[in-house]
């Protein structure tokens, strides 16, 4: 039952134009900048080492965040991270609808007390 309901959540939520358009733009992005988001990973992956090793530089800290600013600047990245918010904080407040309703059906009085 619970599987159901979680199954029909999830089919619900994605049918919503926020979901779909989410989807277009992770495949429009991953089309269009595939060079942009290739240099950012590799200048991620340099700059986390980096930081864990206790070699971080100032030229590896600026490459990063060129890279991260070059890709992040960009409308359809914007736009998606836009819609995964409005996204995550449907899921968030569905789900604390939830919380609160199935701790008000019980009584804290009847909880077993170890």
């Amino acid at each position: 039952m619970i599987d159901d309901l979680a199954i029909k959540y999830f089919d619900e939520l994605k049918s919503t134009k926020e979901f779909i358009r989410l989807i277009e733009l992770k495949n429009e992005i991953n089309k269009k900048y595939m060079k942009q988001i290739i240099n950012f990973k590799t200048k991620e992956s340099i700059y986390n080492e980096a930081k864990e090793k206790n070699y971080l530089t100032e030229n590896i800290k600026k490459d990063f965040m060129d890279a991260k600013t070059k890709l992040y600047e960009i409308e359809e990245v914007k736009e998606y991270f836009k819609l995964e918010a409005i996204i995550n904080e449907k899921i968030t407040n569905d789900f604390n609808n939830i919380k609160n309703n199935i701790s008000k059906t019980f009584k804290k009085d009847l909880f077993i007390k170890l």
